[in-house]
């Protein structure tokens, strides 16, 4: 089958023209400029689709991945902004499931779900990171926490059962928030971590520079575009007791 490239590449061309268009419209509608620093880091989701509707809060979703060095940097500093934010907003960590065959996304992503399904992973974070990164090679890709097996025995060495762990890794609801968790970011188009989606309509990755400064921008903005009064006061509460 013969195939007309020159056509191929006038239709590609048209295809990133119109979604750059889009995006540019969109980021022209924001009541405030951004920086090339930050345009290079934000993206509008041409679908906008939150992650839970449940309520009218405005959503946070903070993206990260076990295998991340940058996201065990930053960690306590995105509990932080978390602990900062007014009580209407509703903030949700979810595992990057990146389609990668050198990392293991879906493998920590599987062991992230069944620690919060246990309701240990606030408290096993730090120890996945370091576990996942310690035996990070940079030429060979191999990362820890890869292996159910290597997962059971590190959430034996958190203290929990491996009947627990067996029971959890191949339920319903972990499964499901998994899948869930999936169709989500693959809406949003995010391509890299730690990052965050705020609202289902914006995403924007960690970058060095006004970050956070960034993302409570834009909460701001969905507070004034939905029509919401801000609260007086932030939640001082821990950050897992704020996330879902």
């Amino acid at each position: 089958m013969k195939i007309n490239f020159q056509t191929h590449l006038v239709a590609a061309a048209l295809a990133l023209g119109l979604l750059l268009t889009l995006s540019s419209a969109s980021q022209a509608q924001l009541p405030f400029e951004l920086s090339d620093q930050e345009r290079a880091n934000f993206k509008v989701i041409l679908k906008p689709s939150r992650y839970d509707d449940s309520d009218d809060k405005i959503e946070l979703v903070t993206v990260f991945w076990y295998g991340c060095s940058s996201c065990r940097a930053t960690d306590a500093t995105t509990t932080l902004f978390v602990n900062s934010l007014p009580d209407d907003v509703r903030v949700t960590r979810l595992p990057g499931l990146f389609d990668n065959p050198r990392m293991p996304f879906q493998s920590h992503a599987r062991l992230f779900f069944v620690l919060e399904e246990l309701k240990v992973e606030a408290q096993a974070r730090q120890a996945a990171f370091d576990t996942a990164l310690n035996v990070y090679n940079p030429n060979a890709r191999n990362y820890g926490l890869i292996t159910k097996e290597s997962q059971e025995t590190f959430a034996a060495s958190q203290g929990l059962s491996r009947a627990a762990f067996e029971a959890a890794y191949d339920a319903p609801a972990v499964l499901g928030k998994e899948a869930r968790a999936r169709a989500f970011l693959d809406n949003s188009g995010i391509e890299a971590v730690p990052g965050m989606i705020i609202n289902g309509r914006y995403v924007i990755i960690n970058f060095d520079g006004p970050y956070y400064q960034l993302a409570e921008k834009l909460i701001n903005y969905e507070r004034e575009r939905l029509g919401k009064a801000k609260p007086e006061a932030a939640k001082t509460e821990p950050a897992e007791a704020k996330n879902e």
